[in-house]
Parts: structure tokens; sequence; C-alpha cells
């Protein structure tokens, strides 16, 4: 999931997606050889559901990681982020034993206990999310970005958020069925693997939109351009 670091997080997704893609187009070419495939090649389809959520998990740490350097990047004062994420990153200074360290916030010293912040909000939540669920996802964003509840964003016409979040979640447990018990509890299709594709390639245009129009707000330019969404099965598999 490597990616240069000029490359936008949303368009790197795409660039990863084309690997679940890839799986499906095996998954065709393989059914249609022999009646005795069709029953087999489902294990592709299990491996691309694994693989999409790991391309989930990829663009939301990316996401929130870019953002936050452009903010600290761009900020010539700490007011660029908001007041969650200010009191969140200098709780570790009162709550030092040493009264001398709140002098770190001294000058410039702000920006540094921000990029702790960071570092320290990485390591919490990107354990998590090998299993990226909504409000794990939520929770990293408020504390990185100080965005509340970015599942909320997740609309489109036909889907509300909280139709979106619950079928995010139903992705999260399919992964985990197959990760952890080989099976999963149903026969897992190529439909389901497109739909699933589909619903995070959606949710993903829309969380980049919402931190673009964050980064935005805080800082008067685009650190990206705004997404639309346009399906990787443009090809058919």
């Amino acid at each position: 999931m490597g990616r240069k670091p000029d490359i936008y997080p949303h368009l790197n997704l795409w660039k990863n997606l084309d690997g679940v893609h890839r799986l499906l187009e095996i998954h065709t070419k393989m059914s249609g050889k022999k009646p005795g495939y069709k029953h087999n090649v489902e294990v592709l389809n299990k491996s691309a559901i694994v693989l999409l959520v790991a391309c989930w998990e990829a663009f939301v740490e990316d996401l929130a990681e870019d953002a936050f350097s452009i903010l600290l990047r761009r900020a010539k004062k700490h007011t660029v982020f908001s007041s969650r994420v200010l009191a969140d990153a200098a709780k570790s200074l009162k709550d030092a034993s040493d009264p001398r360290d709140m002098w770190k916030l001294a000058g410039d010293g702000w920006r540094q206990v921000l990029r702790s912040h960071k570092t320290t909000i990485f390591e919490r939540y990107t354990g998590k999310l090998n299993t990226p669920r909504p409000h794990q996802v939520d929770a990293l964003y408020e504390s990185v970005l100080g965005i509340k509840s970015i599942s909320r964003t997740w609309r489109w016409q036909g889907m509300k958020p909280q139709a979106a979040v619950s079928k995010l979640e139903g992705l999260i447990e399919l992964r985990g069925s197959i990760a952890h018990r080989v099976e999963a509890s149903t026969t897992v299709l190529k439909n389901h693997v497109r739909d699933y594709v589909d619903l995070v390639n959606r949710i993903a245009v829309q969380t980049s939109n919402a931190v673009r129009i964050e980064v935005v707000s805080a800082t008067g330019k685009e650190p990206w351009p705004k997404f639309s969404y346009k399906s990787i099965f443009a090809r058919q598999p």
C-alpha cells in the first residue's frame, strides 16, 4: 500500500482498488473454464474482501496524516487547529510531573507538541484500524483534525449516513470472519465484492471532500481537488 507523497490519498485508493478489480477479472476467467471452477473461485472473492478492507484502512490513515501535515506546514499560528485538537495536544504537558514542560509551547514549540500529539494518536488508533470500523474512524479524525463524526458525511443519493455506517460494519464483520476463521458464514459472491467496492469508493469520496473543506476553512488553500464519484468498474470484469 506504499505511495509517493505527492499522490493524493483518494487517487492512491483508486490505484489500490485496481488490485481488487484484478481479482474479479481472474474470477470471471476461471469460472468460465470448467463447471467445477465456479465453486473454487470463491476464494478469490474472499481475498478481494480482505484486500478491500486493507485499501480502506490505508486510505483512512493516509488522509488523516496528509491533512494534519498540510495544516501544520501551512499554519502560521496554532489557531489553525481546532480547540479540541489543541486541548488534547496540551494535555500531556498539563499532566506532566515536571511543570517546566509547559515551556515546550514557547515560540514555535507548539509545532513539535502537535507533532508528538499526532504520533501518539496514530499509535493509539492505527493498530485498531486493522478493523477500521466507523466509530474508530470518527475517533481518529476528531482527535487529529477536530472533525466530529465524519461518518455523518457519508451520504449520497439513496444512501443515508446510518445506512452507510451499517453497510461498512457489515464489510468489516465479513472481513473478520474470513481472516480469522477462513470460512465466512455466508457464500461470498462476486456481486457482494462489487457492492462493497462501490461502498468504500463512495464513502472515500465523501470523507476526502469533507476533510478538504476543513483544510480550506483553516488555511484558505485547498489540499487537493474536490473528488467526484466514479466507478472502478468502467471496464466490466
